[in-house]
């Protein structure tokens, strides 16, 4: 008779079999696999600790906040280029009308020769971007305008044209002016035209001066009048529009100082002035910014619209564009006169006269 094995089984199950010391424990890791890793008598997870989550959140935070500054002056960078562009827009339509005409578009037309400064005083027709419409592809309003009636009782003036917005202006959206008729779409371009007084001369009434811009009231300048030359002259400063819509400030078809600049002096002798009264208009009653540089937009009343500044969202300065259709941008530190009207005492006043004689550097 064979003798049995110890070990062999008479019809048990193979799992019945002893076991080896720390089989069990080995077996119990094989089963876990990736759920975790046993290091001596701790399990280790793949899980973060609050303190890990804080110091992601804390590295997340200090990224965003060294990113957020370049992403904001890519963003204003961009803006820029395109009010860079719009001005180069409007240079070429100047220079077309010119060619045209001879003369470049006057700030307004007033049959009645009324005072050019009274926005919502008489006859105040078509001003100058009006005229110029046929020359930026805007033919749709120009042939629906009727230029034998006041611009406040044509229907576009409510017309938003895009190419007549600054895009740094959060203003110029949506805030119609409600002043002289109401309905004003806005706009950030004006028309140089008086940078030495606060007298927007007519052509019936009286004779311009040569320290003037390129155009006033019922008043047109050729280039043969250009006599400080083509690229030492501004054409168009930029403007901010009105904060509110009592504020007539930047109305892109408003006849006036409500797409001009005038009287570069004194308290509006720099761009981007702070001064509390820095812009002479009518209605800042209802504007309610009279006397308030809080916002930049200082002003005051004397019964018409004599002063106007140059004005951007922009950080630093303005664009500024010259009658030879090239485009700069200004600095807010300028030379600037701050003093009195009259002969120009400033860089920045003389880039805005059209035949004042000035030596001028760095343009």
């Amino acid at each position: 008779m064979a003798k049995s094995h110890p070990y062999e089984s008479t019809g048990a199950q193979v799992d019945a079999l002893p076991r080896w010391p720390g089989h069990q424990q080995i077996t119990d890791i094989e089963r876990r696999g990736h759920a975790g890793r046993v290091i001596g008598n701790s399990r280790q997870t793949g899980g973060l600790t609050l303190i890990e989550v804080l110091v992601v959140i804390t590295i997340i935070g200090i990224l965003v906040a060294l990113l957020l500054p370049a992403v904001q002056a890519a963003r204003e960078a961009s803006r820029q280029a395109a009010c860079k562009n719009n001005l180069k827009q409007i240079g070429i339509s100047l220079l077309s009308y010119h060619d045209v005409r001879s003369v470049f578009p006057a700030l307004l037309i007033s049959p009645s020769d009324d005072n050019p400064q009274k926005i919502a005083q008489g006859d105040k027709r078509a001003n100058w971007l009006v005229m110029l419409l046929p020359y930026l592809e805007q033919n749709s309003i120009h042939d629906q305008w009727n230029f034998d009636l006041p611009a406040s009782e044509n229907s576009g003036r409510s017309v938003d044209v895009s190419l007549f917005k600054c895009p740094s202006d959060t203003y110029n959206v949506g805030n119609f002016c409600s002043f002289a008729g109401g309905g004003w779409a806005r706009g950030n371009y004006g028309l140089n035209v008086a940078p030495c007084t606060h007298n927007s001369q007519s052509k019936t009434n009286g004779t311009p001066s040569p320290l003037g811009g390129i155009g006033a009231a019922n008043f047109s300048v050729g280039i043969q009048q250009i006599t400080d030359g083509t690229s030492h002259t501004v054409a168009v400063d930029e403007l901010r529009a009105g904060l509110n819509p009592d504020d007539l400030r930047g109305c892109w078809a408003m006849p006036g100082l409500g797409s001009g600049t005038g009287a570069l002096f004194q308290d509006a002798g720099v761009p981007n002035p702070r001064g509390a009264h820095s812009d002479d208009m009518e209605n800042r009653g209802a504007a309610g910014f009279e006397g308030d540089s809080s916002e930049g937009m200082g002003c005051y009343d004397p019964g018409q619209t004599s002063q106007m500044a140059a004005r951007s969202m922009h950080p630093t300065g303005v664009y500024v564009l010259f009658v030879d259709g090239s485009v700069h941008f200004v600095s807010n530190d300028i030379e600037g006169n701050t003093t009195a009207k009259g002969t120009p005492q400033s860089l920045w006043q003389a880039l805005h006269t059209r035949g004042g004689a000035e030596l001028l550097s760095g343009f």
